[in-house]
């Protein structure tokens, strides 16, 4: 702060406030321009004059490093959540975190399904994760980050309709099938189409056990228990809990056919171009299986859909399929519920087919004459 005199009797008294310079014109003499000084100073160090809180300069990228460091890198999912802080530094790591406020946040989560085209359901997860950091920086580092209210939450979420309910049909099942089988030797030859056969049997896994993409992806020959007809599933997705899965006799038979990968004990280890610890896709081969077989409107995740519907539909328990999915909670499978008496007494053929898809020990005879029937 300062005092100048401007002229006889008429002094400026200067001070900074705000982050702006301030000044004030004193009419009198050099005392009452000295009172009013010390007035100001008194009101700086108290704090008193401010009417917003002091600016604090703490960048996002900063906040992602603290964030993965203490929390992000110690989750189940961390493999799958590390592409997406990143994703996040990549967008907003130069602001300071006071600058990433609503609408930021706003234009952030519309282009994930904007310009990247994010399918909703990945786009709610990328968000989860952001809100989850962003509610951290408010509350426990907020005096750091200089936020104590969390941004994310003036975001408008779109979430996918969590009781999609989409399953094959007789028909569809048949077309799937047949769609398996019609590629898996290389044309003009007779051997096997190496990328065909892993497809096939992610497919048909998908289809008998109900098992997430992510799982079956991560699946061990030493998680394979052939003589118990069991599958343990170890992937540590839900709260890293190990469950066991039926393995139906035709599956283990699929699966004892495939060839092994020296010194590797993943059943479908990364492909070339792939992260050894990346999360892995089917996406391109996988429509166009569903082109082939003529089936619409479908996700890989709606094989699981299709097991759990099959499931009930021949008269399974709703509590041991609960343990088969993997579900914490019972309300995620009672949605499942509904088709237990519904269709029970007219599936009966159709049932009969599906399981031979899936490995019982029913003949190809008999399910040739259940699918025509």
């Amino acid at each position: 702060m300062s005092i100048r005199k401007k002229a006889d009797g008429l002094y400026e008294v200067r001070w900074r406030e705000g982050g702006r310079n301030r000044s004030l014109q004193i009419t009198g003499g050099l005392e009452l321009a000295k009172e009013v000084e010390r007035k100001k100073m008194s009101a700086r160090d108290e704090n008193r004059h401010l009417d917003i809180k002091k600016e604090v300069n703490f960048r996002m990228s900063d906040l992602i490093d603290r964030y993965w460091d203490i929390f992000g890198k110690k989750k189940a999912s961390a493999d799958r959540e590390i592409s997406i802080v990143e994703g996040i530094r990549a967008e907003l790591g130069r602001l300071f975190v006071r600058e990433a406020d609503g609408a930021v946040m706003q234009r952030w989560y519309e282009n994930l399904t904007g310009k990247r085209g994010l399918a909703a359901n990945t786009a709610v997860r990328h968000y989860n994760v952001m809100h989850h950091m962003m509610e951290k920086a408010a509350t426990i580092w907020s005096k750091d980050t200089g936020i104590d209210k969390n941004p994310a939450d003036m975001v408008e979420v779109l979430r996918p309709d969590d009781t999609r309910e989409r399953f094959l049909s007789k028909e569809e099942l048949e077309r799937l099938k047949g769609a398996l089988d019609e590629r898996l030797l290389r044309k003009g030859t007779k051997d096997f189409n190496r990328t065909n056969l892993r497809m096939r049997l992610i497919v048909l896994t998908a289809l008998a056990t109900g098992m997430r993409s992510t799982e079956i992806h991560r699946l061990c020959w030493s998680d394979v228990m052939f003589g118990e007809g069991l599958i343990a599933v170890r992937a540590r997705l839900k709260k890293g809990k190990v469950r066991y899965v039926p393995m139906a006799p035709q599956l283990a038979e699929e699966l004892r056919s495939l060839p092994l990968v020296e010194d590797e004990d993943r059943i479908f280890p990364p492909t070339r171009g792939q992260s050894k610890s990346g999360r892995q896709r089917l996406e391109g081969s996988f429509d166009d299986l569903l082109s082939r077989a003529r089936i619409r409107h479908f996700r890989f995740h709606d094989l699981r859909h299709t097991f759990a519907s099959w499931y009930m539909m021949i008269g399974g328990d709703l509590y041991e399929l609960a343990k088969i999915l993997g579900h914490a909670n019972i309300k995620m499978t009672e949605r499942y519920a509904k088709l237990g008496r519904a269709h029970i007494a007219k599936t009966g053929v159709t049932a009969k087919a599906i399981l031979g898809l899936l490995g019982s020990d029913y003949s190809q005879t008999e399910v040739q004459q259940a699918l025509t029937a």
